[in-house]
């Protein structure tokens, strides 16, 4: 059997002996000793103390390196191990050398509250962690894996072909660092976390699939008309949106590809707003749409409410289309300058109007950035926030009040995170399937 295949059964080890392993927490109140056991599983999703970030990675690492070993790929496996080792040994680390470590307090006080002892939080003074022996050998197995992977740095060809299969992934290496640590692992939490009720203090509860049977089917239920009005409206706004997020930046693009006089002036001053915060954006645009003191109202002598229906929509469209506008304008312009000249002389010499160019030329030639930028716009309307709730918060009636909003007032300020994270699931999922609908229109046009 070759190393590579010994590496990848003690990679496969480590995972077995993460989930057959666990830790002892003591601590010890008014004389009285309390001692519980937890499986490493439940301090993966204990959701409680920041050290259990560092497991994801080492598990994500640990997974790639098994794949690379299976494969043959002895340098990306024992980079990936390595990692996975040093992610591993920290949290034993950070986790044991926690005062009060918030997941395993929960089930420490439960202990101490069946043995009829009275305590506050103050009155624990440490708690003390060790670790199964399963875990050493869980650490043992990744250190081996590592050792067993590298190469012979003796040879010179060794020493070539490490740096040609590493260097990829040093140049990726931080990006794909924080992405696990800052989109994969909130996601995996976020996931678990729908099927919980959790108040983000004590230890979420596994329910099952209670949160989404109240959400979708219980109408008497606050949640239940939070989900349909706030999914409601923000379909509402990406219909409305959407469409002027993609044509004014187009226009715009359009118009200065002729190269106007002061083109690098406009460009410049349309792509601005896009480094702007939203709060920004949303601020400035509150003081122009304001119905006492507004620029709009003062100037056209209108009398209008614009944060009131019918027209807080067009408030918030007009901010959301002036502040993506940029970035999407400087997409179309790379495309339209790679669209070739000879092209629009050809259909000139035809006889083919301005229209005539524009949909038979300028349109197909730009087929796929205008996919992508739909794709993303919609995407990215769907997660809407900042402009609804610095304009309008929850006034009219919540006429104006998107799903992100009801997820932040029932996480953050209701402390109901096992229902918001349902509805953050359940938004994921509506994005997902747009997005696959228009993967699938971008794949059959392109066969076509």
């Amino acid at each position: 059997m070759t190393r590579s295949r010994v590496a990848a059964l003690l990679a496969l080890a480590f995972l077995i002996l993460f989930c057959l392993s666990g830790v002892t927490a003591t601590t010890t109140v008014k004389e009285t000793t309390a001692s519980i056991d937890m499986s490493m599983p439940a301090v993966l999703f204990s959701l409680s103390s920041a050290s259990t970030l560092l497991l994801p990675l080492s598990l994500c690492a640990m997974i790639a390196a098994f794949i690379a070993l299976i494969q043959g790929e002895r340098n990306v496996g024992m980079l990936f191990a390595g990692i996975s080792t040093v992610t591993f040994a920290l949290f034993m680390v950070f986790f044991a050398r926690e005062r009060l470590n918030s997941a395993l307090y929960t089930p420490l006080s439960d202990a101490l509250d069946a043995m009829d002892v009275s305590f506050r939080k103050r009155d624990v003074e440490r708690i003390y962690v060790s670790y199964h022996p399963a875990m050493y050998l869980a650490l043992a197995s990744m250190a081996l894996a590592t050792l067993l992977a590298m190469p012979a740095l003796g040879s010179a060809s060794n020493r070539r072909a490490l740096k040609r299969d590493l260097l990829p992934y040093a140049y990726i290496g931080p990006h794909l660092f924080f992405f696990i640590l800052f989109f994969v692992t909130p996601a995996i939490y976020g996931v678990y976390a729908a099927f919980t009720k959790w108040d983000l203090f004590n230890e979420p509860v596994f329910i099952g699939l209670d949160n989404f049977r109240t959400m979708l089917f219980d109408s008497s239920n606050t949640y239940y008309r939070q989900l349909r009005n706030g999914l409601f409206n923000t379909i509402k706004f990406v219909i409305y949106s959407v469409p002027f997020c993609i044509l004014v930046p187009l226009s715009l693009a359009c118009a200065l590809q002729s190269r106007p006089r002061g083109n690098k002036f406009y460009q410049a001053l349309y792509y601005l707003p896009s480094l702007m915060s939203i709060t920004t954006v949303t601020l400035t645009w509150r003081y122009v749409f304001n119905p006492d003191y507004g620029i709009l109202n003062n100037f056209f002598g209108s009398t209008a409410n614009w944060f009131r229906p019918p027209y807080s929509w067009i408030v918030v469209v007009v901010v959301t289309v002036w502040w993506c506008t940029g970035g999407t304008m400087v997409i179309y312009q790379s495309a339209l300058a790679s669209i070739p000249r000879d092209q629009y002389e050809a259909a000139e010499v035809d006889g083919a109007g301005t229209w005539q160019k524009f949909f038979s030329i300028t349109l197909p030639n730009m087929r796929y950035p205008l996919m992508y930028t739909f794709i993303t716009t919609v995407v990215a309307q769907f997660n809407i926030y900042g402009q609804p709730d610095i304009l309008f918060g929850f006034t009219n009636q919540e006429a104006n009040a998107v799903l992100l909003q009801y997820i932040y007032e029932n996480s953050v300020k209701n402390q109901v995170a096992g229902m918001a994270s349902a509805m953050a699931v359940i938004l994921g999922l509506c994005i997902m399937a747009v997005s696959f609908v228009q993967m699938r229109v971008m794949v059959r046009n392109n066969r076509d």
